[in-house]
């Protein structure tokens, strides 16, 4: 599905659902100054740099992973949103996502019982389009049954972490 336009490759799962079939990788590597993680994707590669806040021991030179899964959230939205428009025939004039997320950082210290993570995720959605409100409406409802972070955050995916201890 290599150089395909969107069209091009829903038109091929929808003739054959063998033809959704992707792996996707990303390399992250832990660097020397505080707590920053160089991350390695794409082809040709594309290099981002994650870190956290100086309270977290971090550098604060790049979001924190906890702000790459709001990144992610909205991205994803936005980008699932713009799929099902075109399905649907419907122009999109303005779209954009507020990410919000509510943590207590006790539970990443494992202080107290909070949950060591987002313990609510709260994207708004704002969009203008040229359709009738409850087509728009149906748009949204659709892509968000169908995008695939909140399906995963949802915990649909399983995580199965495999170690591998160097010597």
């Amino acid at each position: 599905m290599m150089n395909m336009g969107f069209k091009e490759t829903y038109n091929a799962i929808k003739e054959d659902i063998k033809n959704g079939e992707k792996n996707f990788n990303i390399t992250c590597e832990m660097l020397p100054e505080g707590q920053q993680t160089k991350l390695i994707f794409g082809n040709p590669p594309i290099e981002w740099l994650l870190d956290a806040p100086p309270g977290l021991g971090g550098t604060d030179k790049g979001p924190s992973p906890l702000l790459a899964i709001l990144a992610s959230i909205g991205g994803c939205i936005i980008a699932v949103i713009r799929f099902w428009a075109e399905i649907m025939d419907i122009k999109i004039e303005s779209l954009t996502v507020n990410s919000r997320g509510h943590i207590n950082l006790g539970g990443i210290f494992g202080i107290g019982d909070k949950l060591p993570g987002y313990d609510k995720l709260e994207p708004v959605i704002r969009i203008k389009a040229d359709a009738p409100k409850e087509k728009v409406q149906e748009l949204v409802d659709t892509a968000l049954a169908h995008c695939p972070v909140i399906t995963n955050f949802k915990g649909a995916t399983p995580i199965t972490p495999k170690v591998q201890i160097r010597e």
